[in-house]
């Protein structure tokens, strides 16, 4: 694993701030006005229909960063603190995607949202405590050097489904799926007695 990056973007002030105090730090999925929610999703749902049809291109040759490039245009992601996010209003609620080359913090989603990570683990941080359920998906560099593509089309054939009303998930042998749960109040307190 290489070192991550050592400063972020901050959504709140546009203010640089250290890595070190939020090794995953993205701008917040949450409902701030700064995310956005896209309600209309006809235009993502045609573009992931062009993507099937192969009129609409991935840019392969420049590896995963290169492809979220087009991963990013596709889905109508924004990006921010290394990672491309959106906010999507779906029949189930609000979905929250995030998809970067390292784990999220869990702190940068809404506990009222559905929260979906998926990362190409180009650099990995410890897992932080949050106030947020999510789910999360590690595909290795190597499964994705060995098939990109077929990354890609598990990406954008999981997040259709979601958008759809149904629900997220990536076939096993293509990402490990772990689920993480909310920290509550007497957790922290055992924490910190321990």
């Amino acid at each position: 694993m290489g070192s991550g990056p050592t400063y972020s973007d901050s959504p709140s002030d546009n203010v640089i701030s250290p890595i070190a105090s939020s090794p995953t730090d993205t701008l917040r999925t949450s409902g701030k006005p700064a995310a956005k929610i896209i309600n209309n999703l006809t235009p993502v749902l045609s573009k992931i229909q062009k993507f099937k049809n192969g009129d609409f291109s991935i840019n392969y040759d420049k590896g995963w960063n290169g492809a979220l490039v087009g991963i990013r245009k596709l889905l109508q992601l924004n990006y921010a603190g290394n990672s491309n996010y959106a906010n999507y209003e779906t029949p189930n609620g609000i979905f929250s995607l995030r998809i970067s080359g390292h784990n999220a913090n869990g702190n940068n989603f809404s506990p009222d949202h559905i929260n979906i990570s998926v990362f190409v683990a180009l650099f990995e941080y410890p897992h932080i405590p949050s106030e947020s359920d999510y789910t999360e998906y590690k595909i290795t560099p190597e499964t994705y050097d060995n098939n990109p593509q077929k990354v890609v089309c598990e990406i954008i054939n999981a997040t259709e489904m979601a958008l759809e009303g149904g629900v997220f998930t990536i076939n096993k042998d293509i990402a490990e799926e772990k689920y993480y749960t909310r920290e509550t109040e007497s957790q922290k307190n055992e924490e910190k007695s321990s």
